[in-house]
This record gives C-alpha cells, sequence and structure tokens, in this order.
C-alpha cells in the first residue's frame, strides 16, 4: 500500500511539473504575440495605474509593455513608469517601447531615445526611434530636443519616483486621475 501511495505522489508530481512548464511556454508564447498587437483598451499603468493608450491615441506613442519572466505582459503609460518598475520590485524585464515613427514595438536596449517638449501622459517628453538616423532626422527638425541615453532616463526615472516629483507632474497626474474617473463612469 506505501509503495502505491509513494508511486501516486511521484506521478502527480510528474504531471504537476509538465503543467507549470507547458504553462509558462504558453504564457511566453502569449507574450510574444503581444508585440504584434496593441495595447488592450482599458489598461492601466502596472506602476502608477493610469491609463494607457493605444496608438491610435496620440498619446499612444508613449506607450510601452514590459514581458516578465513567468510571460506576464504589462503596459505603461510613459518610459519613466516602465524603468522604475523594475527597480522597484527588483525584476529584470523584457522592456518594449514603441517607434515613434512605425508605432511598433522595439526593444527598449534597442532604441535610441529622444528628450523633447512634447507632452505625454506622465510628462517626460521622451520618444523612442528604432533606428539613430529617424532621431537624428527628428532633432534637426526640432533644435530643442536631444539624444539621450536610455541609463539617463533610468537614473531621471529612479529620482523622480524617490519622492522628486515637480509641482508641474503631481497636477498632471490629478488631471489624468480626474480623466480616467470620467471615463470609467460613462
Amino acid at each position: 500500500m506505501k509503495k502505491l501511495f509513494v508511486l501516486g505522489i511521484m506521478l502527480l508530481s510528474i504531471i504537476s511539473v509538465s503543467f507549470i512548464a507547458n504553462k509558462h511556454k504558453m504564457d511566453a508564447e502569449a507574450a510574444i504575440s503581444s508585440l504584434k498587437k496593441d495595447v488592450p483598451k482599458n489598461s492601466k499603468c502596472a506602476l502608477c495605474n493610469m491609463f494607457v493608450y493605444q496608438k491610435k491615441d496620440k498619446m499612444g506613442a508613449f506607450s510601452s509593455q514590459a514581458i516578465k519572466k513567468n510571460g506576464k505582459v504589462v503596459y505603461y503609460d510613459d518610459i519613466g513608469c516602465l524603468l522604475y518598475d523594475e527597480v522597484k520590485n527588483k525584476t529584470k524585464n523584457k522592456k518594449y517601447v514603441r517607434d515613434y515613427k512605425t508605432l511598433k514595438w522595439i526593444k527598449a536596449e534597442n532604441a535610441t531615445y529622444v528628450k523633447t517638449n512634447l507632452h505625454s501622459p506622465m510628462e517626460w517628453g521622451y520618444i523612442s526611434f528604432a533606428s539613430k538616423s529617424e532621431a537624428k532626422k527628428y532633432i534637426a527638425k526640432h533644435k530643442k530636443c536631444k539624444i539621450v541615453k536610455l541609463s539617463t532616463i533610468k537614473k531621471r526615472a529612479i529620482d523622480r519616483y524617490k519622492g522628486q516629483f515637480s509641482s508641474d507632474v503631481k497636477k498632471k497626474r490629478f488631471q489624468q486621475s480626474q480623466v480616467n474617473l470620467r471615463f470609467y463612469q460613462v
């Protein structure tokens, strides 16, 4: 009887491990397919809980996403939230931003970033390009813009989220929360 019980436990363990491995594989496949899709409607930022825009919206160019180690896909309204979420949760995600010109998802580490005076959801004002030449073309047309490194944006995100929000950003965040409330009351 004990042998049968032990054999049953072993069989259940094998089935459980197989199920978990298959679930992670399915999650990973779903995550990769998210790169071919837009942000789901009514998505909220995984860090600040603000509305995340689809690419058809003017603010959609600033949306970003991360694929967690378990394959879960989460979305962010702006690049600062994407970068700080990793720091806050002490993890490393696969990070993606939108190419400003094509609005396709690109790896955050491969993008060229331009600091602009554009209004973005959290007022970061960074746009990303798949190619450095496209970023330089943008800068040529917009004189007050400059190329910045991802590490610089990350450092600013850490500083900002550790309590160094400006009053303008707090005001913008409050205004966005009011827009979100009206959006969800309809």
